[in-house]
Order: C-alpha cells, then structure tokens, then sequence
C-alpha cells in the first residue's frame, strides 16, 4: 500500500489489489507517536490503516500531542537509557511495594475486618479439617482443662485474650502442630501434647499462636496471599493464577510473609514468658522436639517448621532471651 499527499489537502491510497481512494485530510485523524510504534490513520466511517512512523506523518498531519503523559511517554520511547531507567525503577517500586506495602495495606485492613468475618473464615477452614485431619482428642479432661487454665494465666490482659480459644484434636495425619485461626480458636494436636515434656513447653506453643492472634496474621497472610496473586497475576497476564510463572513467584513471596509472621509471633512468645516468669527456654526445648520429629517423621501434610524461619535461629533467640542477651 502506497500513500501520498495531494494539494495539502487530499490523501491519495493506492494498492496493487484494491482500486485508488482519495480522502480529505481534514477527516483523517492519526495516532499519537509512541517511539517506534506502528501509527493508526483513522477515516471518517470507521475504516483504518496501520503504518511505520514516518516524518511525512507529522508533515502531512500536524496534530498537536493530546496530553503531556503521551508526549513524555514517546520521549522514554525514543531513548534506550530512559527505557532502562524506566525498567529499573518499575522493578524497585514492584518490590518496596511486594515488601513494605502490601503488609502495610494487610495490616491496616486486618485491623478493622468485622469479627464476624473472622468467625466466617475460620467455620469454614474448620469444617474442612474436620472431614480431612480432625478426629476426637484422646487427651484427658483433667489434662486439657490444667493446660486451659495455665493458657488462661499466660494470657490475662493480653490484647484479644477474650478471644482465645484452646481446642484440642487428635490428627495423625497433621502430627504435632498447633495453630491459630482468625476468630482466636488455637488448635493442638495430642500429638503435640505426647510429645512435650511437660507443661511449660505446651504453653510456650500456645504463647507463640497466641502471639499470631494478637497481630491478625491468619487474616494478614489470606490478604498479603490474595495481594501478592493478583500483583503477579496482572504481571504476568494470568489473573486466574493457574500458570506456573505466577504460582511459583507467589508461593515464594507468601513463604517470605509467613516467616515473618512467625517472626514476630516468636518475639512475642518470648516477651509474653519471660513477662509471665516462665523461662523462654522451655520454648527452645520445644523446638528442638519439633525439629527431632521432622526429621523422624518427614512428609507430614502440614509441617510445622515448613513455613518457619530456621529452627536454629528461633532456639537461639529463646536461649538468648532466657539468658538475657
């Protein structure tokens, strides 16, 4: 296709397999220059051609630019240094944005989610462990309501105490675990029980999901997962998050804000026992007897450490807290 001006005024088209057409130039409209982009030339009447940019368009079409945003974003267009600074400055902001702004916005809309929403969540999560996981607890009632009470203690005028729920399950295929859900239920296996020595270990695991309910991570981390799903999602043109390229760079950034969900659960379980005059070091222990079993046990369906910072790292900071370092 071949295009040429006449008299300023009339466009002239021709092709080797469709007959000449002339059009006023007064009822062509163009599209703005992108860098190297193809242009548009729109006709009156809804027709259109595609073409390489060309000085002779902005000769024959001497459009002015519609916006300053288009202007600067045919300038980055043309400059491969913009286009590399662009790029690189896009790349930090996706991360400062991945790492300090989407647990800011999960923390702020955890904060006022309706307890209702929480209870909702939680029923649900429940019902399924029940027909999956959860089978009735063989620990006796003497055994369960001592360790209630000695939780109760731990945690009196803590911040959503009245929230906190023990509830013991046996579930061989879980094994030793315990976790807190939204609405504040915290669930032991009697596995875990089995495997404590003694009751100060037990509580120092429940210090430490009591430390999760305190600062909303089940709620936090389904927010921080959803953010980080959708963010990669439209990144890589798969909302539905089915491909590989967004589901492996979401599980590793949701590994990430779960280690640090512990993190933080472990420091307060440590403050909470030391505050409560019970040695963090009873929490070191426990750890290590968590750690033995995995590796006595490995393949569980929930591992307790899978989501964990290094168990190293946490039975230091109980010993060093118990030793006042």
């Amino acid at each position: 296709m071949r295009l040429r001006l006449e008299a300023a005024h009339t466009l002239h088209i021709e092709s080797d397999d469709a007959p000449p057409e002339a059009w006023p130039v007064a009822e062509i409209s163009v599209s703005p220059r992108l860098g190297s982009t193809p242009r548009i030339l729109r006709f009156a009447g809804g027709g259109q051609i595609e073409c390489q940019d060309s000085p002779l368009l902005e000769a024959w079409f001497p459009t002015r630019r519609e916006s300053r945003v288009e202007a600067f974003a045919d300038w980055l267009e043309r400059r491969r240094t913009a286009i590399v600074a662009a790029a690189a400055v896009t790349v930090l902001a996706t991360v400062a944005f991945v790492k300090f702004g989407v647990p800011w916005i999960a923390t702020r809309v955890a904060e006022h989610m309706p307890a209702s929403v929480e209870h909702h969540l939680t029923s649900q999560v429940v019902a399924m462990l029940e027909k999956t996981h959860f089978h009735p607890t063989a620990i006796a009632a003497e055994r369960q309501a001592r360790l209630r009470v000695g939780f109760a203690d731990l945690v009196r005028g803590e911040p959503r105490a009245d929230q906190m729920q023990v509830v013991f399950v046996a579930s061989p295929s879980i094994g030793p675990n315990a976790f807190a859900l939204p609405d504040g239920r915290i669930y032991i296996t009697d596995q875990l029980v089995a495997l404590a020595d003694d009751d100060d270990e037990l509580l120092s695991v429940l210090a430490h999901e009591a430390g999760h309910h305190v600062h909303r991570h089940g709620m936090r981390l389904a927010i921080e997962s959803s953010s980080v799903l959708v963010a990669t999602g439209l990144m890589f043109g798969d909302v539905s998050g089915s491909s590989i390229a967004v589901a492996v760079p979401a599980a590793l950034l949701n590994s990430g804000f779960s280690r640090e969900h512990e993190r933080e659960a472990d420091a307060y379980a440590i403050d909470l026992l030391k505050r409560r005059r019970v040695a963090p070091t009873a929490f070191a222990r426990m750890l290590r007897r968590l750690e033995q079993d995995q590796r006595n046990e490995p393949g569980g369906v929930v591992g307790y450490l899978s989501t964990h910072p290094p168990t190293p790292e946490r039975i230091r900071a109980a010993e060093a807290a118990a030793a006042g370092r």
